[in-house]
C-alpha cells in the first residue's frame, strides 16, 4: 500500500516538516527580536533628540551662562605628593641599624626585587640609613621634569647624620587609604642623588638638623598629572562640552615640535582634558582662572557687552582680578584696550592685575609696571617676575636684565631665574660646570652677592666681581671638611674620604678659586653650601652670601588704609560668575598672592561622589 493510499505523509515528508518547523520558529523569534530592537532604538533616538532639543533651547536663552567657569569647575588643580622609603649610602660611619618594622620589610622587599646581595647586612651597615623620601608635584609639571626630593631619616633607623650621603635610586608612588586598606599607585617618580642638609642660617631655631635635607633636582617625573575641567550636572551634554572645548582651542594653542597642539579635548559629556600652555606653567591658578573665564557660543555683540562690564569691574580692586582674567580670555581688540586703561589706574592692585594679564598677551606696555612693582612691592614680586618671564616681547628680557643689577638678593636672583624660565638657552644664564658638583654663573654687577641655590638646580650665582676670603681661624663646615688659613694669602682645604685618606688642596683666598678646587678633594654640593654659609655668617667673605634668595609667594599686600576698604586675608575659591554682566558690582574683598592650594581638604561635592569611579578625582593637596 502506498503512502498516498493511506493518507499518511511519507518519511521524506515528515523529515521536511521536522526541519521546517524550527526554521519557522527561528524566523518568528528573529522578527520579534528585530522588532523589539527597533522599538528600543527608536526610544533611544527619541530621547536623544529630546535632549538635543532641550539643550539647544537652554543655549539659545539670552540669560544663559556664557563663561566656562559658570557651569564648570577645575580638576587636578592640586599639589600631588609621592612617597617612598629609600636607602642613603656612602655615609662616613654615621648610619645605623634599622629596627624590625614595616619600613624595614618594605626596604628589604625593594632590595630583593632588584637582586641586591646581602640586603640584611647592607641595612644594618654604619655606612647606610633608610629614610622617608617625598616629592611634591605641581599641577602643570610635565613628564621628565626634574623635581626636588625631600629626605628625612626614618624613625626606625638610629643613624646620627646623613650629611655626605647619596640617595640610592628610589621609586616613589602615591599612597592612599581605600576601603580601610593602604593602596599604592603605579610608579610616579624616580629619585636619586646627593643629600644636602639645610644650613643653620635658614633654620627657624638656628640649629641644623643633619637628618633632614633635600636632593636638589633629584626626582624625575615619570607621569604628568592630569589637568581638566568638570561640567556641572545641569549642563552635562556633548554639545556643551564640544562648544567649550572649541572656544578654549580657539583662544589657546601652542607649538610642540613644529606642530600646533590643541589645548582642550572633550572626553565625554562632562570632562574636558587640558594641556598646559608652556608660558602659563609657572602659575597654574592663573591659567585655570583664564580658561574658566572663556566665553562660549557668543555673538560679537555679547562679547562687546561683557567687555563693557569688565571695564567697570576693573576700576575696583575687589573685582579687578576677575575682570582682568575675563579680558585676558578674550585676548584681542577692545579687551586689550581696557586692560591698558587699567595700567594708568591709581590703585596698585588694579595696575598689577591689568599688567599681569597683558604680560601673557605679550604686550610691551605692561613691562614698566611689572618692573616697578617687582622693585617696590615684595607681595607682588613673585608674580611680577613670572609675568616678565612669560612676556615674549624683547623689552621684558631687557627689564629682567635691569633687575639683575638691583642690590636686593631676592630681586636679582629672582630675575635671573625668570630669565631662565623665559629661555633656558639664553647666553646670560648659561654657566660652567664645577666638576659634577654644580653650575657656576657669573653676572657683571656693581653689587657683590653670592647666591646659593637650594631648589631646582645646584648652582652658585656670583653677582659682581670675584670675592676675597678673609679667614683667620679654621672652619669645619661638615664633619669631613676643613678650611684653614695659610700665610701669604693662601687657604688649605682638606676632606677625609670614606677609606680614611685625606685629600687636600692649597688655593688662593678668593671665592672663584675655592669653588673650582672643590672637585679636586671629592667634595659635594653639601660641602659647598655649608662652606659658603659659614663664610657668610662669620663675615669672612667680602661679598654678601644669600642662601636660596627666591621670591616667596603668600605675602599679604598692605593696602592703603586711608581708603574705606579694610584689609582682609580672604582666599577666594576658584570660580567665575556672571559679574561682568551684573547690574550691581558685588561688594566683597579678595586677595591672594599664592596659587598653592589649601592644606585643608574640601568636602566632596555631589559631582565628586557621582564620578568617583574616574581617574580624574581631585587628590588631597599638600604644600611643601
Amino acid at each position: 500500500m502506498t503512502p498516498f493510499a493511506t493518507g499518511l505523509p511519507s518519511r521524506r515528508s515528515r523529515s521536511t516538516v521536522a526541519l521546517a518547523l524550527p526554521l519557522c520558529l527561528v524566523t518568528i523569534a528573529t522578527a520579534m527580536s528585530l522588532g523589539c530592537q527597533s522599538w528600543i532604538t527608536g526610544k533611544k533616538e527619541e530621547k536623544h533628540q529630546k535632549e538635543m532639543r532641550l539643550m539647544k533651547e537652554k543655549l539659545a536663552d539670552p540669560d544663559r551662562p556664557r563663561l566656562a567657569g559658570e557651569i564648570a569647575s577645575p580638576l587636578g588643580l592640586t599639589i600631588r605628593r609621592y612617597d617612598a622609603i629609600g636607602l642613603v649610602s656612602n655615609l662616613p660611619g654615621t648610619g645605623g641599624m634599622v629596627n624590625p618594622s614595616a619600613q624595614r620589610d618594605m626596604m628589604l622587599t625593594e632590595m630583593r626585587r632588584h637582586d641586591v646581595l646581602n640586603p640584611e647586612m647592607i641595612l644594618d651597615s654604619p655606612s647606610t640609613a633608610i629614610a622617608k623620601v617625598r616629592v611634591f608635584v605641581g599641577p602643570c609639571d610635565t613628564k621628565s621634569d626634574h623635581l626636588d626630593v625631600l629626605v628625612e631619616c626614618s624613625d626606625e633607623c638610629n643613624a646620627a647624620d646623613l650629611r655626605g650621603g647619596f640617595l640610592m635610586p628610589t621609586i616613589l608612588r602615591e599612597y592612599m587609604l581605600l576601603d580601610g586598606k593602604n593602596r599604592s599607585s603605579n610608579d610616579k617618580t624616580n629619585a636619586s642623588g646627593d643629600f644636602v642638609s639645610i644650613p643653620a642660617s635658614l633654620c627657624n631655631d638656628a640649629n641644623m638638623n643633619p637628618l633632614r635635607g633635600v636632593v636638589i633636582g633629584g626626582g624625575k617625573l615619570l607621569e604628568a598629572p592630569k589637568l581638566g575641567i568638570r561640567v556641572g550636572k545641569e549642563w552635562r551634554h556633548v554639545m556643551v562640552v564640544g562648544s567649550i572645548a572649541e572656544a578654549i582651542n580657539k583662544r589657546f594653542f601652542f607649538k610642540d615640535g613644529g606642530r600646533q597642539q590643541k589645548v582642550a579635548e572633550g572626553k565625554n559629556d562632562w570632562h574636558i582634558e587640558l594641556q598646559t600652555v608652556p608660558k602659563y606653567r609657572w602659575d597654574p591658578m592663573h591659567y585655570m582662572s583664564t580658561v574658566l573665564s572663556i566665553g562660549f557660543r557668543e555673538s560679537d555683540e555679547q562679547v562687546a557687552e561683557r567687555i563693557e562690564g569688565c571695564r567697570k569691574l576693573l576700576l575696583r580692586r575687589e573685582t579687578a582680578r576677575k575682570a582682568s582674567c575675563e579680558l585676558e580670555a578674550i585676548g584681542k581688540g577692545k579687551a586689550i584696550e581696557v586692560l591698558m586703561e587699567g595700567l594708568l589706574h591709581v590703585d596698585t592692585e588694579v595696575r598689577f592685575h591689568s599688567a599681569y594679564s597683558l604680560a601673557y598677551l605679550d604686550r610691551m606696555e605692561c613691562v614698566p609696571v611689572l618692573r616697578d612693582l617687582a622693585m617696590e612691592e615684595p607681595a607682588f614680586r613673585p608674580l611680577c617676575l613670572i609675568g616678565l618671564g612669560a612676556n615674549e616681547h624683547p623689552s621684558a628680557r631687557e627689564a629682567l636684565l635691569g633687575l639683575i643689577q638691583e642690590s636686593e638678593p631676592e630681586l636679582c636672583y629672582g630675575a635671573m631665574t625668570a630669565l631662565r624660565q623665559k629661555n633656558p638657552r639664553d647666553p646670560a644664564v648659561l654657566g660652567e660646570a664645577i666638576g659634577d658638583i654644580c653650575q657656576l654663573i657669573h653676572f657683571p654687577s656693581k653689587n657683590h652677592i653670592a647666591a646659593v641655590s637650594l631648589e631646582q638646580q645646584k648652582e652658585i650665582v656670583i653677582f659682581g666681581s670675584n670675592s676675597q676670603i678673609d679667614l683667620n681661624l679654621e672652619l669645619s663646615p661638615s664633619p669631613t671638611l676643613r678650611i684653614a688659613p695659610l700665610s701669604g694669602g693662601l687657604l688649605r682645604i682638606a676632606k677625609t674620604q670614606l677609606d680614611g685618606e685625606v685629600l687636600q688642596s692649597i688655593i688662593s683666598n678668593d671665592l672663584d678659586s675655592f669653588l673650582r678646587a672643590m672637585p679636586s678633594i671629592n667634595a659635594n654640593y653639601d660641602d659647598v653650601v655649608h662652606s659658603l654659609d659659614q663664610l657668610g655668617v662669620g663675615k669672612h667673605l667680602s661679598s654678601q652670601v644669600a642662601m636660596n634668595p627666591r621670591p616667596r609667594a603668600g605675602r599679604i599686600y598692605q593696602r592703603d588704609t586711608s581708603e574705606d576698604d579694610p584689609v582682609e586675608e580672604v582666599i577666594e575659591s576658584l570660580q567665575v560668575d556672571s559679574s561682568s554682566r551684573a547690574k550691581e558690582i558685588p561688594k566683597r574683598s579678595w586677595f591672594s598672592m599664592t596659587w598653592m592650594p589649601s592644606l585643608i581638604p574640601s568636602k566632596k561635592s555631589e559631582d565628586d561622589e557621582s564620578d568617583s569611579g574616574t581617574n580624574m578625582e581631585e587628590q588631597e593637596g599638600s604644600q611643601p
